[in-house]
């Protein structure tokens, strides 16, 4: 009864209030190879610059699943601001974590719904990525999200209830400082 009690209090505390560490899924990998020596380099400089959510939580795998996130917006011919866009959103979503998991029917990185896509797209970091991107540019025609803040840009992507639309806005000033060391690595 405690466990189930626990859940079901887990299930209602805002995504946000969760730390990092407390992620009752399992994480699936971002990349094949795994997380790399530069992936845990990339984690220590970031713990010290970040300031919100997950300040002192990045660690090798995260930073791997942030490395692929980054490296497909940049394959995707977008630009770092884009980039920033997608980190902020999973930082919110799912704490930079493939997850197997999530609120009903939710899964991977950015806790993307069924009707995104099956359950092998949705945790495929590229595919989700690049799902996540063609949203963003069917909500912002021409360009438009470059103009628009990042939070707001996320929200409008993520359609979340209306309380919780200002997380992304508070994760995007360490999205850029994510985006900022990974893209300067070439973000692969």
């Amino acid at each position: 009864m405690l466990s189930t009690t626990l859940a079901i209090t887990l299930l209602l505390v805002p995504p946000i209030e969760i730390r990092p560490d407390q992620v009752d899924h399992v994480a699936l990998p971002c990349v094949q190879a795994g997380a790399s020596a530069a992936d845990a380099e990339s984690a220590k400089v970031l713990n010290q610059r970040l300031a919100t959510k997950m300040r002192r939580y990045m660690n090798p795998y995260n930073t791997s699943c942030a490395r692929a996130v980054v490296g497909t917006v940049r394959k995707s011919g977008l630009d770092e601001r884009a980039a920033a866009i997608a980190i902020a959103t999973v930082i919110v979503e799912s704490s930079i974590a493939n997850l197997d998991g999530g609120l009903g029917d939710s899964v991977g990185l950015f806790q993307q719904r069924a009707s995104w896509g099956s359950f092998a797209q949705r945790t495929d970091p590229v595919w989700a990525t690049g799902k996540f991107l063609a949203v963003m540019r069917q909500f912002y025609p021409k360009d438009a999200w470059k103009n628009a803040a990042i939070g707001d840009v996320a929200a409008a992507v993520q359609r979340p209830a209306a309380k919780y639309r200002h997380r992304y806005g508070v994760e995007a000033g360490d999205a850029v400082k994510i985006v900022s060391e990974l893209w300067a690595k070439g973000g692969k």
